[in-house]
């Protein structure tokens, strides 16, 4: 079978930047200040809801689906779950953003750019004001500039502010041939969910802006399965969840950068331990805009070790060479459920003093599926070093396997078992 595209943006250059610059190495104009947001639209918290509220134990702030909490849909990209959209409508026009906690700016392709190839473009209309600066960004793959512009940016079903924003009027690579399950059939542009330090000068989060106009709990959630999901802002739905809420604390540096870094100690696999984080690289970094999982060369060596000695693994896969190999696909009629019943689960171990382990089938962390036509990997190893200062980077396969609660009130990372996707 053809080798699909498994990436969206390349590992090397996305970590290489990351020391350099946030927002996965956007950079803007250095006489550019920061935005100011407006304050329009409304979306309801649910009872008891407070910005500094604590949730453990399965519960959730701002309410849950049945008490003002929406759930906003989410589109699968490219293959099958490495990458989700989200619909958005700006100013009166509506576009599939791809969402993406490694970075913080909204980009949508504009109507003057002569190379996106895109539709539909955005056109501001009369209620866009343009804020006469510019804005770039530069991903793993691709890059972008455009003009930033301040319009009424809302997601379904109504949660809506002013938000500052970049009109892309030229790009390199950023707009990629990725089919999507979205009712336009890709995506216009890139919507962030990273801490506000990862916003390119004279921009603004869009969840940043939700949580001061209006006053929606700084806390969002995500569900992603193979065939889309959902994204909740302010808390998480319990009915979507089959356990309780396990939080590790993000790491200082990483979130005061603009990341949401975590301490992945370790995994085990087909009964081994494999060692992820180290002296030297103690952290991981959390990116829904990353379509693959990586891991530092020695970690990953291992890990596909242990997981390729499985003898089941071995009969459908041919071992560990699958995961090295040039095309790292099989075309296999194995069911999801056959896989993840017969084959190695990750059990990852976070932080200490507690640890939490969160559970992760084959088929949510090392395998995803090519459209219905076979299985390929996955993990991808890398070097860590200077130009790749984290222990591993957990794309969007690996967050596949619980629904994630990223609490940035009390700046820590929940885990908890999902109900089964569709």
């Amino acid at each position: 079978m053809t080798t699909p595209r498994s990436r969206i943006f390349s590992l090397p250059i996305a970590l290489g930047l990351l020391a350099a610059s946030a927002c996965g190495g956007s950079t803007a104009s250095p006489n550019e200040s920061p935005g100011d947001g407006g304050a329009e639209g409304a979306l309801g918290d649910g009872p008891g809801a407070s910005p500094d509220a604590a949730s453990d134990g399965g519960g959730q702030q701002g309410g849950d689906a049945g008490s003002g909490l929406a759930a906003i849909p989410l589109y699968s990209c490219s293959l099958d779950g490495i990458a989700y959209t989200v619909g958005a409508t700006i100013g009166s026009q509506q576009f599939e953003l791809l969402l993406d906690t490694g970075s913080c700016t909204l980009g949508v392709a504009s109507s003057s750019c002569s190379g996106c190839g895109v539709t539909p473009e955005y056109t501001p209309g009369s209620t866009a004001v343009d804020q006469k600066k510019t804005a770039s960004s530069m991903y793993g793959t691709g890059s972008w500039t455009g003009e930033i512009y301040k319009d009424d940016v809302s997601l379904p079903p109504g949660a809506s502010t002013l938000l500052d924003f970049a009109a892309i009027d030229t790009q390199s690579m950023f707009f990629q041939p990725i089919p999507c399950d979205s009712k336009s059939g890709s995506m216009q542009g890139i919507v962030g969910f990273a801490p506000p330090a990862a916003a390119v000068a004279g921009t603004t989060g869009l969840l940043d802006q939700m949580v001061l106009s209006q006053k929606v709990p700084d806390i969002f959630a995500t569900k992603l399965c193979d065939t889309g999901g959902s994204l909740w802002l302010g808390g998480y739905d319990p009915a979507a969840t089959t356990g309780a809420v396990q939080y590790t604390p993000f790491q200082q540096q990483f979130f005061d950068a603009g990341y949401y870094g975590v301490n992945l100690v370790s995994i085990e696999a087909n009964g081994m331990t494999v060692p992820i984080a180290s002296a030297q690289y103690a952290d991981s970094l959390v990116d829904t805009g990353t379509s693959i999982f990586a891991l530092g060369t020695t970690a990953y060596d291992a890990l596909i070790a242990a997981i390729g000695s499985d003898a089941a693994f071995t009969k459908t896969f041919g071992g560990a060479s699958f995961f090295t190999a040039q095309q790292p696909c099989v075309a296999t009629s194995a069911t999801k459920a056959t896989l993840d019943a017969t084959l190695p689960a990750l059990t990852l171990t976070f932080g200490s003093s507690p640890a939490i382990t969160v559970h992760a089938t084959a088929t949510e962390s090392y395998l995803f599926s090519a459209m219905g036509q076979g299985w390929c990997s996955a993990i991808q190893g890398f070097p860590s070093g200077p130009n790749a200062p984290v222990a591993a980077l957990m794309g969007a396969p690996i967050l596949r396997s619980n629904v994630l609660v990223f609490d940035r009130v009390q700046k820590r990372l929940g885990f908890a078992p999902h109900t089964a996707c569709p």
